[in-house]
C-alpha cells in the first residue's frame, strides 16, 4: 500500500474519531440538561453559541442566555444523527482506503 493512501485512511479515521466525540460530547449535554437545567444546554448570545456548561456570572460577562430546553433536544438530536452518518462515512473510507470491504 502506497504511503500516501495509508496516511489519507489515517487522517480519515482520526478524522471520524473527532465527528464522533463532537456527537458524543452534544448527546451527553443534552443528557446533562435534563439534571442541571439552570447551568448546562444550549447557550446564545452576539459572541457566542454553543452547547455546554455556564454559570449566570460568565452568562452575564458574555452576555448570552440560554435557549429553551425544547430547542436544546431537537438541535441536540439533529447534531448527533449528523455527527453519526458522517462519521460513519469517513470510517467507511478509511476502511477502504485500508484495504479493507466498507460496511
Amino acid at each position: 500500500m502506497p504511503a500516501l493512501a495509508k496516511l489519507k485512511a489515517s487522517g480519515q479515521l482520526v478524522a471520524a474519531a473527532l465527528v464522533a466525540l463532537v456527537g458524543l460530547g452534544v448527546g451527553l449535554t443534552a443528557a446533562w440538561h435534563a439534571v442541571d437545567p439552570e447551568r448546562v444546554g444550549l447557550w446564545s448570545g452576539p459572541r457566542a453559541f454553543f452547547f455546554g456548561v455556564l454559570d449566570a456570572d460568565m452568562a452575564a460577562r458574555i452576555d448570552a442566555h440560554q435557549l429553551p430546553g425544547s430547542t436544546l433536544y431537537i438541535v441536540s438530536v439533529m447534531v448527533v444523527g449528523i455527527c453519526f452518518l458522517v462519521a460513519r462515512e469517513l470510517l467507511g473510507f478509511a476502511r477502504a482506503g485500508f484495504g479493507r470491504q466498507p460496511r
